[in-house]
C-alpha cells in the first residue's frame, strides 16, 4: 500500500476525532449562550419599566454590560482552547508526515507560539449564499458575541414596544436561545475544522520541499454537500484553498508527497456511512465511486431524481454538477446548457 493511502486512512480517522473535539467545544459554547439568555430572562422577570423610559434604558444598559462580559468570557475560553488544539494538530500532522517519509528527510518544527499565532489569525474563506465570506477566528468569535447581544436586546425591545408582558417576552427569549445554540454549534464546528486545517497547512508549508501538493478528502455519507462531493480526491497546489469550504464543512486534506520521498505502509481504508450503516472502503475510493455502488434509493436521496438520472445514465461525474470557480451547484437549467448530451442520454429532453 502506498504512502498516499496511509495518509488518507489516518487523516480520515483523525477527522472523526476533530469532529468529536468540536462537539466538546460546542457543549462549552452552548453553556455561555444559555447563561446569556438566562441573564436576559432574569432582567425581564424582575420587571421592566415603561419602554424607553430612563429607568428602562438603565436596565438595558446593565443587561448589555452583563451580556458583553459573558460573551467576553466565552471568547477568551475559545481562544485558549483553539490555541491548544492548534498545537496538538501541528504535532499530529508532523508525526503523520514522518511516518510516510523516508527516514533521511528531516521535518521542520516551528515554535508552539508561532503555530498558535498563525492559526488564530489565518483567514477563513467560506461559500455563503451566492458569494463568499472571509473572517478569522478572533473576528468570528468577537462578532458572534456582539451579534447575539444585539439580538437579545432587540428582542426585548420589540416585545416591550408591543406592550407584551414579561411572560411573553421570556417566551421570545426562549425561542431566540434555541436559534443561538444552533448558530453556536455551526460556528464552533466550522472553526474547529478551520483550526485543524490551518495547523495542517503550517506543517505542509514548513515541509514544502518534500511535497508536491495536497489532496481533498470528503466524508463518505449522505450529508456531504455537492461541492465537497465534487472535489473528493482533488489534488491542488500547497497554496491552494483549504477546508472548511462552507459552514459545517467536514472535508479534510492530506499532503501529496514527491515521488522520491514516498515509502510503502501496510493497510489502507477509509470509513463510509451508507444506507446499510458504517463500512470500510479502499482509501483510493472517491465519493463518485462509492456513490455509484450504493442502492438507487440512496443515490436519488443524495442527488435528487434528475441529477441521479444524469449521474447514472448521462455519464456525468460529480465534479460536473458544480461550478469549479464559485463552488456553487449548477441549476438544472444551467446544466442542460452546459451538458446537453448528458440530458439526451438520460432521456430528460
Amino acid at each position: 500500500m502506498s504512502a498516499d493511502g496511509h495518509l488518507t486512512d489516518s487523516a480520515v480517522r483523525h477527522q472523526v476525532y476533530v469532529q468529536r473535539f468540536g462537539s466538546g467545544l460546542t457543549t462549552k459554547a452552548v453553556k455561555f449562550v444559555r447563561r446569556a439568555i438566562n441573564r436576559a430572562k432574569k432582567t425581564v422577570q424582575g420587571g421592566l419599566s415603561q419602554y424607553q423610559s430612563a429607568r428602562y434604558q438603565r436596565q438595558i444598559e446593565t443587561l448589555s454590560n452583563d451580556l458583553r462580559a459573558i460573551y467576553g468570557d466565552m471568547a477568551e475560553r475559545q481562544r485558549i482552547d483553539y490555541g491548544v488544539f492548534a498545537q496538538y494538530e501541528f504535532t499530529f500532522n508532523t508525526k503523520l508526515l514522518g511516518q510516510v517519509v523516508k527516514a533521511s528527510v528531516k521535518l521542520a518544527e516551528p515554535s508552539v507560539e508561532m503555530i498558535a499565532a498563525a492559526v488564530l489569525s489565518d483567514p477563513l474563506d467560506l461559500l455563503v449564499g451566492k458569494g463568499r465570506q472571509s473572517i478569522n477566528i478572533a473576528g468570528a468569535i468577537a462578532q458572534f458575541g456582539t451579534k447575539k447581544t444585539a439580538d437579545i436586546i432587540s428582542e426585548i425591545g420589540l416585545g416591550a414596544a408591543m406592550g407584551e408582558d414579561s411572560r411573553q417576552i421570556v417566551a421570545r427569549l426562549t425561542s431566540l436561545g434555541v436559534s443561538h445554540e444552533e448558530q453556536a454549534s455551526s460556528l464552533v464546528s466550522t472553526l474547529t475544522n478551520h483550526v485543524s486545517a490551518s495547523a495542517r497547512n503550517k506543517t505542509f508549508s514548513e515541509n514544502d520541499d518534500i511535497l508536491e501538493g495536497k489532496q481533498d478528502i470528503a466524508t463518505l455519507d449522505g450529508r456531504t454537500t455537492a461541492f465537497c462531493r465534487s472535489i473528493d480526491h482533488r489534488i491542488i497546489p500547497l497554496d491552494g484553498p483549504s477546508p472548511p469550504y462552507h459552514w459545517r464543512c467536514r472535508t479534510t486534506q492530506v499532503p501529496v508527497l514527491k515521488a522520491e520521498y514516498r515509502r510503502e505502509i501496510p493497510g489502507s481504508v477509509r470509513p463510509a456511512v451508507g444506507p446499510d450503516g458504517a463500512q470500510q472502503v479502499s482509501s483510493k475510493t472517491t465519493y463518485g465511486d462509492w456513490l455509484a455502488r450504493q442502492p438507487v434509493s440512496f443515490q436519488r436521496e443524495v442527488l435528487g431524481e434528475k441529477r441521479y438520472q444524469l449521474f447514472s445514465k448521462g455519464d456525468l461525474t460529480l465534479d460536473r454538477f458544480v461550478d469549479g470557480e464559485t463552488g456553487k451547484q449548477y441549476t438544472l437549467g444551467q446544466l442542460k446548457e452546459l451538458e446537453p448530451h448528458a440530458f439526451e442520454l438520460a432521456g430528460l429532453n
